[in-house]
C-alpha cells in the first residue's frame, strides 16, 4: 500500500515539475520530464494532455492532436482535455471538429466558462452569430460574478442603456479590471456617440488583455467610424491583431479588407477579402466587395465573376445585379432580366434590394432601345427611393443664396490670396455624370499629376467650420472672423490630412464634384489651387443623374424637377464665382473635348501650368484605381455615342426640359 501510495506521489512530482518547466517556457526539459511519466505509465491522462499542451504552446497542433486524443480514450469524461482537443483543432481550420470537442466537454461540464467562450468564438468565425451570443452569454452565466453583467446585457436589449451604465460601472467599481464590462460599456458609449470614449475603453481592454479578439474587433470598427485617414490606419492595425488572434475568422478578414480599401491599398484589399471567402464562401456582401475593388482596379472581367458569386450566394441581392449593370459595358441576358423580374414579385424583397433592382432594369431595357420600358424602370426606381430620402430643394438653394451674399468682391479684395500657397492641387467641380471622370484620368495620366479620388476633406472642413465656433455663427459667415494665421492653418490641414493618398507627384487632383459650393472657401485657403469646372450639356448632364443609382449622396437626383432645380441653382453659383474671381475656374466644355481632343487637352494642360504629354491623349491606357460610375467608360477611347444620348428618352422627359428652360437653348 505504501509503496503504491509512494509511486502516485512520485508521479505528482514528476508532473508538477513538468508543469513547471512549461510555464517557464522550458519545453525540452517538461518534454523529457513527460516521457519519462509517459514510459512507467503510457495511459496517464494529466501528462498526455500535458504533453499536448506543450505541443500547442510551441504551434505545432498536428503534434499536439496524438497525445490530446490519446488522453481522451483512456478517460472519456476528461473536460479539459476535449477543449484542448478543440483548440488544436480550431488552430488547424477544422472548426466542426473543434466544435464537437466543445460541445463534448460542455456536456461533461455545462458550467465551463472558457469552454462556452471559445464555442461562443468559432461559432463566431462561422457566421452563427445568433448562436455564438447565446454561447457568450452561457459563458457568462456560468460565474457569479457575471451575473450582473448578464442582467445588464439584458437592459441593453430592451433600450434601457442607463440602467445598463449603471450596472457595468458599479462591476467596474469593484473590478477594475473586468474586460468584459469595460468592452461592453464602451460599445455602450460608442453606440450614444461617444466614439472617443469608447476607444478610450477598448484600449484599455485591449492593454488589460492583450488576447482578447473581441476587443480589438470592436476597436477597429470603432476606429473606422471616425473620420480622418490616420483612424483608417488604427483600424486596419486593429482588425490584424484581431486576425492573427483568431485566423479562422472570416468577418474580421473581411474587415480588414474594407479598411484596406477604403485606405486605397487595394492589393491588400483584394487579399484580405480572398481569405474571407477563403474561409467561408456564402458570404454574398464579401463577394460584392471584392467585385468592386475589381472595379475599381481595372480588372472587368474578375468584377463580373464576383458579382456573379454574390448573387448565387443571395438571388434577391438587387445592389449585385446594379453592380453588373453600373458596369455601364455589361448586357444583361434574356434569362438574367426574367430572374430580376421575378425578384420584384417577391413579397420578402426588402426595399433598399428593389430599388437597385429597378434601376439594374432600367438599363438592362437601355441596352434592348426598349426606352419606354426602360424609362418606366427607372421612374419607379426614382420614386421608390425619393420615398426614402429626406432632401429640400429650398434649403440647398437658400444656402446657396448665402454663399453668394457672403462671398461678394469686398470680402474677395480682403481676403482672397490669405491662405497657404501651394499649387499641389487640381479640383475639379461639377455635376456628377458631366464628364468629370474624363478629364480627371486625362490629367493623370500626365508625369506629374496624382489621381485620388472624390475627397470628402472640403466639404468636412466647411461643415465644421461653424460647428467649432463659440458664436452662433456658421459657415460661411464665420469665414469673416477668422484671421490670417487660421486661414493658412485650413489650407495646411486640407494638404496635410489629403497626404496619404498621394506619390512624390508634385501636383494631384481631387474630384469632389460637390466642391463646386466651395469655390470661394479653396480661394480663400488654398489661393494657387487650380479649380476645372467640367461641363456637359444640361440635359444629357441631369437625364444621367436621374439613370444613376448612386452609393450615397446626390439625393437631388431622384426626381426630374429636383434635378433641374439644383442644374439652374449650380449655374446660378457657378456665374457668380465667375464674376467675383474672374479667370480663377476653368471650363470645359465634355462636347467640346470629345469632338477636338488634342487641343482641348493642350488648353486644359496649360491652364494647369503643364507641358503637353501624348499619354494625356491615351488616357484609357493609364492603370490607376477608378472609383467612379464612368470608371469602364473611362478605359476606352474617347466617343461621341453619349453625346444628345437623352434624345432618346425625350417624349418622357417634358418636366426636365422646361425646368432647364432657363440655361438651355432646347425647345
Amino acid at each position: 500500500m505504501n509503496k503504491e501510495k509512494n509511486i502516485q506521489v512520485s508521479v505528482k512530482e514528476a508532473y508538477n515539475n513538468a508543469a513547471s518547466l512549461l510555464e517557464s517556457g522550458n519545453y525540452e526539459l517538461a518534454e523529457k520530464q513527460l516521457a519519462e511519466i509517459l514510459q512507467n505509465y503510457p495511459n496517464e491522462p494529466n501528462s498526455l494532455r500535458l504533453s499536448g499542451i506543450s505541443s500547442l504552446d510551441q504551434d505545432k497542433p498536428e503534434i499536439a492532436l496524438i497525445p490530446l486524443q490519446k488522453a481522451i480514450k483512456v478517460a472519456p469524461g476528461f473536460a479539459q482535455a476535449h477543449e484542448d482537443l478543440a483548440t488544436a483543432w480550431f488552430l488547424l481550420n477544422e472548426l466542426e471538429k473543434s466544435e464537437a470537442c466543445l460541445k463534448t466537454a460542455l456536456k461533461i461540464d455545462p458550467k465551463k466558462f472558457s469552454a462556452w467562450k471559445n464555442l461562443g468564438d468559432i461559432l463566431s468565425d462561422q457566421g452563427r452569430d445568433k448562436e455564438a451570443t447565446k454561447a457568450y452569454e452561457r459563458a457568462i452565466a456560468t460565474d457569479k460574478k457575471y451575473s450582473n453583467l448578464k442582467e445588464a446585457i439584458a437592459l441593453v436589449r430592451k433600450g434601457q442603456s442607463g440602467e445598463a451604465e449603471t450596472i457595468y460601472k458599479q462591476i467596474l467599481k469593484d473590478d477594475p479590471n473586468n474586460v468584459d464590462a469595460l468592452r461592453l460599456l464602451g460599445l455602450l458609449a460608442t453606440k450614444s456617440g461617444a466614439i472617443d470614449d469608447g476607444i478610450m475603453m477598448l484600449r484599455k481592454c485591449t492593454e488589460i488583455a492583450p488576447d482578447y479578439s473581441l476587443a480589438w474587433e470592436n476597436l477597429a470598427n470603432m476606429y473606422r467610424q471616425k473620420e480622418g485617414y490616420e483612424n483608417l490606419d488604427k483600424s486596419i492595425y486593429c482588425f490584424k491583431k484581431a486576425t492573427e488572434l483568431r485566423p479562422n475568422w472570416a468577418e474580421g478578414w473581411a474587415g480588414l479588407g474594407t479598411v484596406y480599401t477604403r485606405s486605397s491599398i487595394h492589393d491588400k484589399g483584394i487579399k484580405a477579402y480572398k481569405k474571407s471567402i477563403a474561409i467561408k464562401d456564402n458570404q454574398p456582401r464579401v463577394h460584392l466587395s471584392l467585385g468592386h475593388i475589381y472595379k475599381t482596379t481595372g480588372n472587368q472581367k474578375l468584377s463580373i465573376n464576383s458579382y456573379h458569386n454574390a448573387i448565387s450566394h443571395l438571388p434577391m441581392f438587387g445592389e449585385a445585379y446594379w453592380s453588373l449593370a453600373n458596369l455601364k459595358t455589361y448586357n444583361f441576358s434574356k434569362e438574367e432580366i426574367n430572374l430580376m423580374e421575378k425578384q420584384l414579385l417577391n413579397k420578402e424583397l426588402p426595399e433598399r434590394e428593389k430599388v437597385h433592382f429597378l434601376f439594374a432594369l432600367g438599363k438592362a431595357y437601355e441596352d434592348q432601345q426598349n426606352y419606354k420600358k426602360s424609362m418606366d424602370y427607372y421612374n419607379q426606381g426614382n420614386d421608390l427611393n425619393r420615398g426614402r430620402s429626406n432632401y429640400d430643394p429650398k434649403a440647398i438653394e437658400a444656402i446657396t443664396q448665402r454663399l453668394i451674399n457672403f462671398f461678394n468682391e469686398d470680402f474677395i479684395k480682403e481676403k482672397i490670396g490669405l491662405g497657404d500657397k501651394t499649387d499641389d492641387p487640381i479640383f475639379i467641380v461639377g455635376l456628377p455624370r458631366s464628364g468629370s471622370t474624363l478629364i480627371e484620368q486625362i490629367l493623370s495620366s500626365h508625369s506629374k499629376v496624382e489621381g485620388t479620388m472624390e475627397l470628402p476633406n472640403m466639404l468636412n472642413i466647411a461643415r465644421k467650420l461653424g460647428s467649432n465656433t463659440h458664436e452662433q455663427t456658421s459657415y460661411p459667415e464665420v469665414l469673416s472672423n477668422l484671421p490670417k494665421t487660421e486661414i493658412e492653418a485650413l489650407g495646411k490641414k486640407y494638404i496635410s490630412e489629403t497626404k496619404f493618398l498621394r506619390s512624390n507627384l508634385p501636383f494631384f487632383i481631387d474630384k469632389m464634384p460637390n466642391n463646386f459650393s466651395h469655390i470661394g472657401l479653396i480661394s480663400l485657403i488654398l489661393p494657387n489651387a487650380k479649380i476645372i469646372d467640367v461641363r456637359r450639356d444640361p440635359m444629357d448632364t441631369c437625364f444621367s443623374c436621374y439613370k444613376q443609382l448612386f452609393a450615397r449622396g446626390q439625393v437631388f437626383t431622384y426626381d426630374l424637377n429636383e434635378i433641374a432645380r439644383y442644374y439652374v441653382n449650380y449655374i446660378k453659383l457657378m456665374d457668380h464665382w465667375d464674376r467675383v474671381l474672374p479667370g480663377k475656374v476653368y471650363r470645359v466644355i465634355y462636347e467640346e473635348i470629345v469632338g477636338n481632343q488634342e487641343e482641348e487637352t493642350r488648353r486644359l494642360l496649360d491652364f494647369c501650368n503643364l507641358s503637353f504629354e501624348k499619354n494625356c491623349l491615351k488616357f484609357y491606357e493609364t492603370k490607376r484605381p477608378v472609383k467612379t460610375a464612368s470608371s469602364e467608360q473611362v478605359r476606352l477611347p474617347i466617343y461621341s455615342k453619349a453625346i444628345n444620348h437623352w434624345l432618346k428618352y425625350e417624349q418622357f422627359l417634358d418636366k426636365l426640359k422646361s425646368g432647364l428652360l432657363s440655361v438651355t437653348k432646347t425647345s
